[in-house]
């Protein structure tokens, strides 16, 4: 018994001993407590500024002396030598310098032109033809007309290919065709006067195939002659409207004359000097003097109202013994005078806007296709 009550105040003190350890566990640590920080010592006090001693200025510097003298003055120099020429001492003058000529813009033909070309070239090749049968003497009409046609055919389709592969300039088209078409006209002037002046179909006579050649060459002269022309001026095609006006101009000034001073000789002989001497005259004036088509017009309107209104002096012949062919005469130089009356007051007028050129209502072009070619039509209808 004295055992159980000695094991049950150990068991008490051991359990009084582990509570206060658990208290004692659990209560908080004690903390340090801050030590008082000393106050920083006072600022130190620093003298106040003082302002920056005044600065004395540089004294100023002496300019430097002149540059000494040399004792020998420098040589005068002379003017540089002129462009293309080297200073005094220095070998042989360089050659002169030419700039460049400033190229005028090409002008290329218009389409007008071509047309004209194509159209004056057919008619040639045809006559080509004409003559070629005419110095074979064929005299089968189906044989005769095979020549004419592929010429005819052959002719504006080699102008094609020749523009095509080299651009005529501007002009050179129409004047040309000009050419062309003012010496076929002049080899069949030739062959009519020498019909005329022989008895009109005598012994004398030119044969056909004489006659064909005669306006064969002057045909393809006058192609030439037009192509030059139009290569050296470029003219306008207004200037060889101007031409071609001259040729009839003169024509129908030879007519009427050389009718009333000497019948039909007269005309003939009068008419074809007229005729050579219109187309020289306005290819002159052509080089300096571009009219405008409304200047031609006036220019044929002129001429045909001059001749009218020297109509009058026949009136005089009734009751006369005079002969009233003379009358041709007064109608004649009627003409020229209405003519150079209208020129001189129009020559300066303008064309209205769109009529300087003409260009055909559609355009053919020809291409190489496989195994053949292709014709094509193109513009508006």
């Amino acid at each position: 018994m004295r055992a159980c009550r000695a094991w049950a105040g150990s068991l008490a003190v051991l359990a009084a001993l582990g509570v206060s350890s658990i208290a004692s566990a659990q209560a908080p640590l004690p903390q340090p407590q801050p030590q008082p920080q000393p106050y920083p010592p006072p600022a130190q006090t620093y003298p106040p500024p003082q302002p920056p001693p005044p600065q004395a200025y540089p004294s100023p510097q002496p300019y430097p002396a002149p540059y000494p003298q040399p004792a020998q003055p420098y040589p005068a120099q002379p003017y540089p030598a002129p462009y293309g020429q080297p200073p005094a001492g220095y070998g042989q003058p360089y050659p002169p310098y030419y700039p460049p000529p400033i190229r005028p813009q090409r002008k290329v033909r218009s389409y007008g032109e071509m047309a004209y070309l194509y159209g004056v070239g057919a008619a040639y090749g045809f006559g080509t033809g004409v003559w070629l049968d005419s110095i074979a003497h064929v005299n089968d009409p189906g044989l005769w007309v095979l020549t004419p046609i592929v010429l005819g055919v052959a002719a504006p389709v080699g102008v094609y290919f020749w523009d095509r592969y080299d651009e005529f300039d501007r002009g050179v088209p129409s004047s040309m065709a000009t050419g062309l078409l003012l010496g076929g006209v002049e080899g069949v002037a030739i062959g009519g006067l020498q019909w005329q002046l022989t008895d009109r179909g005598g012994p004398n006579t030119w044969q056909f195939s004489t006659d064909t050649s005669v306006t064969f060459l002057a045909a393809t002269a006058g192609g030439v002659g037009g192509y030059l022309f139009g290569e050296w001026l470029r003219p306008d095609p207004r200037s060889l409207g101007l031409i071609a006006s001259g040729a009839g101009f003169g024509t129908a000034f030879g007519t009427l004359f050389g009718t009333g001073v000497n019948g039909a000789n007269g005309a003939a002989a009068w008419g074809f000097a007229g005729y050579n001497a219109g187309i020289l005259a306005t290819g002159i004036l052509a080089t300096q003097w571009v009219p405008s088509w409304t200047t031609l017009k006036y220019m044929w309107l002129g001429e045909v109202l001059g001749t009218l209104a020297t109509t009058p002096v026949y009136l005089f012949y009734i009751g006369s013994s005079a002969d009233p062919r003379h009358g041709l005469i007064a109608n004649a130089l009627g003409g020229v005078a209405g003519l150079a009356i209208a020129g001189a007051i129009t020559a300066y007028w303008k064309d209205p806007v769109g009529t300087a050129e003409w260009a055909p209502p559609f355009q053919m072009a020809l291409s190489p296709t496989q195994g053949g070619a292709a014709l094509t039509a193109m513009g508006q209808w």
